[in-house]
């Protein structure tokens, strides 16, 4: 998982030192829940990990769906910042863009912080509508540079399609993480891995047709 990255809130936390302040209290709730799950997430102990009283945490955040909210933005903000920074280093040509991307991905299921991470909001998300809908959203958001490749490789594709496609890529790395994550079975081999998936879905985006999308329709 990415280091997440300050970003200005509106209203509170104006200011700088509000600002790394907000920053130390999501970093604190990302580590509380990566190390005990969400049930471990409770603002006192929020509070406790960032050095600040409960009163001052409310100030900030003042229920636990509020800090969700922002905790899911900012981890969503931190790797839209990576791809970024992974497709100029990749160079110009989309193809070479898409493998890194993929590459990347599926190296960054082997922390310890994105396989224990994204799994409790999964399994929150079954029992909680707010969470559903925030997982839902980091989704969308984390899956553009997908689309944006897709459309480059492929044109022919239209908008649902590419989103379709997509959702597929991204769940199928996604489903890794039981089986090539932090401490699994299939850790050593998880370099092989994103070989398979680089050159599997490049493929795939590069010579799939619209009929085969649609065609059990």
């Amino acid at each position: 998982m990415r280091e997440l990255q300050l970003q200005v809130r509106p209203g509170t936390a104006a200011f700088s030192k509000g600002q790394q302040r907000v920053l130390k209290i999501l970093q604190s709730a990302r580590d509380l829940m990566i190390a005990g799950g969400y049930h471990n997430l409770t603002m006192r102990k929020v509070a406790a990990e960032a050095g600040i009283s409960v009163g001052n945490l409310s100030y900030y955040y003042p229920n636990k769906e509020h800090l969700l909210r922002d905790l899911l933005d900012q981890v969503i903000e931190s790797y839209m910042w990576e791809f970024d920074k992974i497709k100029e280093e990749a160079g110009v040509g989309p193809e070479q863009q898409f493998v890194a991307i993929i590459r990347f991905i599926i190296d960054d299921l082997g922390t310890q912080e994105t396989t224990n991470f994204f799994p409790e909001l999964w399994a929150l998300s079954n029992h909680d509508s707010h969470a559903a809908e925030r997982m839902d959203a980091l989704y969308i958001k984390a899956r553009l540079v997908l689309n944006e490749l897709i459309e480059v490789l492929n044109p022919s594709l239209n908008e649902p399609e590419r989103e379709q496609l997509a959702l597929f890529i991204s769940a199928s790395m996604e489903g890794l993480t039981p089986f090539a994550g932090f401490n699994k079975p299939w850790e050593s081999k998880r370099d092989n891995i994103a070989n398979i998936a680089a050159i599997s879905f490049l493929n795939l985006v590069k010579t799939i047709r619209n009929e085969d999308i649609d065609q059990l329709r």
